[in-house]
């Protein structure tokens, strides 16, 4: 053995098995495309849980309304897997077009253009059940983001609101009831978190 191959430092067996279980689980989340959050987005993904939660709803929903129904999530691409696991028809309405990813599912989003009333008309009255949760807890993001949601619902659609729960007043305002369910995220959040609805939320939990 060489002079240098002595400097070539060796990893003890333990050492090395750790290492390529990191190695593995690195390929892992490339393999699965997985989006860590932006922050300076104000994104925040949903904990395993919560993520559970609300595929169990949109289950439900699609046993009991239709099951071609057509569901949006806007701003919450953490529920996009889990719920397209159980639908056929989801759009992920997102800003960050990293979600690019989900190709033709995906639809570039920006709350602030929800005064317009061209903005996204070509989806005008398309969807059964829409999940919206705002970037920001201010009232305009939340009015804003509203009037997309109004636009592009149908007349008696299902819909969840997620947010912050010092929008309580303005959610109720909107039509919206509170639940009892409070989604939660893989890095807590000072925020209390609440979710509200325009039907009994609580029946499908």
């Amino acid at each position: 053995m060489s002079l240098e191959d002595d400097d070539v430092p060796q990893l003890s067996a333990e050492t090395q098995a750790i290492l390529n279980q990191f190695l593995k689980e690195q390929n892992d989340l490339e393999k699965v495309g997985e989006v860590s959050e932006n922050w300076q987005l104000s994104q925040f993904w949903y904990d395993e849980e919560t993520q559970k939660v609300f595929g169990k709803i949109c289950k439900k929903l699609i046993k009991e309304y239709d099951e071609d129904i057509k569901i949006a999530l806007l701003s919450c691409p953490s529920l996009f897997e889990t719920v397209r696991a159980i639908a056929d028809n989801v759009k992920i309405f997102e800003y960050d077009e990293r979600f690019k990813k989900y190709e033709s599912d995906f639809v570039h989003y920006d709350y602030n253009l929800g005064d317009s009333e061209d903005y996204l008309k070509e989806f005008t009255g398309s969807f059964d059940v829409i999940i919206l949760d705002p970037p920001f807890l201010s009232e305009e993001c939340l009015t804003k983001s509203y009037k997309i949601v109004s636009r592009i619902r149908k007349e008696n659609s299902l819909i969840i609101l997620n947010t912050g729960s010092i929008q309580r007043d303005l959610a109720v305002k909107l039509g919206l009831k509170e639940s009892s369910f409070k989604p939660q995220h893989k890095n807590n959040l000072a925020n209390d978190f609440s979710c509200f609805a325009n039907f009994d939320f609580d029946k499908y939990l």
